[in-house]
């Protein structure tokens, strides 16, 4: 195996770096090695480095949708952070590092509107492309007009471009997540000129981050809501009364189980809200996987609802693939 740190001399890798630094529940072990990449030339060649050393990698950027395992993550851990964005017209060409938040506040600044939906979601704009991260009904997806990914699958990396219709959008999905091959580098957006004022639109932004903070525990370390709202249908009818925008929200389906409060370890569900589940006090990741586990098998005790996790996990509790995260 090739070394490494001798294949990229003008890249700091760190060895045994711990996760917990990078993720939003604070728990993690080390990363076998570790670098920051800011920019697509980077990128590939990290990546490029990483193939000719015969070395696993795993992808991520803002680690807010993550969970590492205890046992940490073994190859080259590479972290997508802040680079390059692009406004032009009515579209953002960013990387896929740069903050989520950022970009849309960039682009409402600038004239554009579309995204306000998800200008406060954490992470970054590889994972809400990836997750086709949204809210209230709509997703980052509709607004993507092209994908710009590095495909590691063959001899060499090389260059792809998807349209919109490539990235085979649906709910909380995108075929990023069917072909772990691709690594989103940068998305282009298209968005709509507005007619408001901007002001007022940041305004709007503002109160929504005011009204998510009164319902939502940030003040905790989690990942964000732990599992995707259930989708609705017929077989569910007796809860027709809990539907919204086509879905069973978690939250409800895990209140009405009664286990908010609810906790293993220094894992705990929250009772602000229930479709969160923090870290409350020196949690493993492995309280934080056994929690989870619970809550599902409860709810589909009590409701036949099979919660899915929007929560990535990474290490003892999967195959090491590269993702964006």
């Amino acid at each position: 195996m090739n070394n490494i740190k001798e294949l990229l001399p003008d890249i700091e890798i760190l060895e045994n770096e711990p996760m917990s630094r990078h993720t939003t529940f604070k728990v993690g072990g080390p990363a076998e090695y570790f670098c920051e990449v800011n920019n697509k030339a980077d990128l590939h060649k990290v990546l490029s480095a990483a193939k000719k050393a015969h070395l696993p990698f795993f992808i991520f950027g803002g680690g807010s949708n993550l969970l590492v395992s205890d046992s940490g993550i073994k190859g080259l851990v590479i972290k997508m952070t802040e680079g390059d964005i692009e406004i032009f017209e009515n579209q953002v060409r960013v990387f896929a590092g740069n903050n989520l938040r950022a970009m849309i506040g960039q682009a409402i600044s600038s004239g554009l509107a579309g995204l306000e939906f998800a200008a406060n979601i954490p992470g970054t704009v590889g994972g809400a492309i990836r997750g086709n991260a949204g809210a209230y009904g709509q997703g980052a997806g509709d607004f993507v007009y092209q994908v710009e990914a590095l495909n590691v699958d063959g001899a060499e990396v090389s260059l792809e471009l998807l349209s919109k219709g490539d990235c085979e959008f649906s709910y909380r999905d995108s075929v990023f997540k069917k072909r772990p091959e691709l690594i989103i580098a940068e998305g282009v957006f298209k968005l709509l000129s507005s007619r408001g004022d901007i002001k007022e639109r940041q305004e709007a932004v503002k109160k929504e981050l005011a009204d998510r903070l009164a319902k939502q525990p940030y003040e905790c370390p989690s990942a964000g809501c732990t599992f995707k709202n259930a989708i609705f249908d017929d077989k569910f009818e007796e809860l027709k009364a809990w539907e919204v925008h086509g879905k069973l929200p978690a939250a409800r389906l895990i209140q009405e189980a009664g286990l908010m409060g609810s906790s293993i370890g220094g894992a705990k569900v929250s009772e602000k809200h229930a479709n969160f589940i923090y870290n409350s006090q020196d949690a493993t990741a492995r309280d934080i996987m056994e929690l989870m586990e619970m809550v599902k098998k409860e709810v589909k005790e009590k409701f036949g609802v099979e919660l899915e996790e929007e929560v990535q996990k990474v290490g003892e509790f999967m195959d090491h693939v590269s993702r964006n995260t």
